[in-house]
C-alpha cells in the first residue's frame, strides 16, 4: 500500500490566502459596479460568487485542520499553523461580510468614504498573500519582518479612515437610520483591518517561536 504523501502546510496556507485575495478582488469589483449604479441587477449574482470563494477558503481551512490531526511531524508547531489558518479564515469572513452588508442594509448609495475603505482592504489582502508566500522561508527571509510591519501600518491607516468617516457621518447625515446603518457598516470594514493585523501578528509570532 502506497504511503500517503505528507501535507505541505505552507502550500495549503498559501492556497487559503489566495482564495481570500480572489474574494477581495470580487468585493472591490462589486463596490465599483455599485458605485456606478446602485440599482444594478447583478448584486445577488456577485454575492453568490463571493460566497463560493469564501466556501473554498473554508474547505482549505478544514483540510489544514484534518491534516494537523493526522500528521506525526509538522514543519512548525501545529498550534501555530492552526492559528495562522484560522486568522486567514477570520479575515476572509470579515471581507465577505462587508460585501453582504450592501444587501442586508439595503444600501442605496455609497458614501464617499467607502472607496478608501475598500481600497485599503484590497491592499491588506495583497499584503497577506505576500506574507504567506514568504512564510515558508521565515528562518532565512530578509523581508518577512518588513512586510509584516507594513500590514500593521495598514491597520493604523484603517483606524484613521474609520475615525474620520464616523466623524463626517455624524456631522453631515441627518437621517438617524442612515447614521445607524453606516456606523455599523464602517465598523464592519474596520474589522477587516484588525483581522489583517492579527493575521500578520500570528505569522510573526510563529516565525519568532520556531526560529
Amino acid at each position: 500500500m502506497a504511503k500517503k504523501k505528507e501535507a505541505d502546510f505552507f502550500e495549503l496556507i498559501q492556497q487559503e490566502a489566495n482564495f481570500t485575495n480572489e474574494l477581495t478582488i470580487k468585493v472591490k469589483e462589486l463596490f465599483g459596479e455599485f458605485e456606478k449604479d446602485s440599482n444594478f441587477s447583478g448584486l445577488n449574482e456577485r454575492l453568490d460568487e463571493i460566497h463560493k470563494l469564501e466556501h473554498k477558503g473554508d474547505e482549505v481551512h478544514s483540510a489544514i485542520v484534518t491534516e494537523l490531526n493526522r500528521a506525526f511531524i509538522t514543519p512548525i508547531d501545529r498550534e501555530d499553523i492552526f492559528y495562522v489558518s484560522a486568522n486567514i479564515n477570520r479575515l476572509t469572513n470579515a471581507i465577505e461580510n462587508v460585501a453582504f452588508r450592501l444587501w442586508m442594509f439595503n444600501i442605496k448609495e455609497l458614501r464617499p468614504d467607502a472607496h478608501a475603505f475598500i481600497e485599503l482592504i484590497g491592499k491588506c489582502s495583497e499584503k497577506i498573500v505576500e506574507i504567506m508566500a514568504d512564510f515558508k522561508n521565515f528562518k532565512k527571509s530578509k523581508i518577512l519582518t518588513e512586510i509584516i510591519h507594513q500590514a500593521y501600518e495598514y491597520e493604523n491607516d484603517g483606524d484613521r479612515i474609520y475615525r474620520n468617516a464616523v466623524r463626517d457621518l455624524f456631522e453631515t447625515e441627518k437621517d438617524p437610520i442612515e447614521v445607524q446603518k453606516w456606523r455599523e457598516f464602517y465598523h464592519d470594514m474596520e474589522k477587516c483591518f484588525d483581522a489583517c493585523s492579527d493575521l500578520a501578528g500570528s505569522v510573526e509570532r510563529a516565525a519568532l517561536k520556531n526560529s
